[in-house]
């Protein structure tokens, strides 16, 4: 398995004159929900808009800074990978294995513990929503003008 700092990374970058075109690719995508066809040359190819939002997605997050890895489900990632992947130290990752928020499975003849990708990235999600929900608690306390 190839370490996740190895993966290859592709970065988009799109000029200001290309940024109205993206826009409008993104709005027919989000919009219409339906493939999109792209023509380069002689070559026609019909992308499904799943693609799309995912490639916009990518683009997205690229222009932002950030480092995009596209990696299998079922990748099996280190405790040091997985801390990476979720932006926080790997005894952080060890406690949410003992605590069995996170199951692993140990090597064989080994001490050495492997997490899949995909609990990594559902703890992510989980993570993500529950400060959303709090950061939107705190904002309507605010709003309402309430002590906390």
């Amino acid at each position: 398995m190839a370490e996740v700092s190895e993966l290859p990374v592709a970065e988009i970058r799109a000029s200001d004159d290309e940024r109205p075109e993206l826009r409008a690719v993104q709005d027919l995508v989000v919009s219409a929900g339906s493939p999109v066809l792209i023509r380069v040359g002689d070559t026609e190819v019909v992308v499904p808009s799943s693609l799309v939002k995912g490639l916009l997605a990518v683009a997205g997050q690229l222009e932002e800074g950030d480092t995009v890895a596209i990696v299998p489900e079922e990748t099996e990632l280190s405790p040091s990978q997985a801390a990476r992947l979720l932006g926080v130290s790997r005894q952080y990752v060890d406690r949410l294995i003992a605590e069995g928020v996170l199951s692993s499975r140990r090597l064989p003849r080994s001490s050495y513990r492997k997490v899949l990708a995909r609990e990594v990235l559902a703890h992510r999600s989980r993570r993500e929503s529950t400060r959303a929900g709090i950061r939107r608690v705190v904002e309507e306390a605010d709003a309402a003008g309430l002590q906390y």
